[in-house]
């Protein structure tokens, strides 16, 4: 994701999260996480990076 600057915070603030639910269930790409972007994820797909599913967590 070189060259990818928040249009919110104008940093990296990315991290890679799938999204559990709702009409956008199974997109993955990144999200913020600034509290900007965190609220314009939240609005565009009901999850920020908070909520969302992060594929490098070990779930054993």
């Amino acid at each position: 994701m070189a060259g990818a600057y928040c249009k919110f915070c104008g940093h990296r603030c990315f991290v890679y999260r799938i999204i559990p639910d709702g009409p956008q269930k199974g997109w993955a790409g990144h999200l913020a996480t600034c509290p900007r972007g965190m609220a314009h994820d939240r609005e565009q797909t009901g999850h920020d990076h908070t909520t969302a599913i992060n594929p490098s967590q070990d779930s054993d």
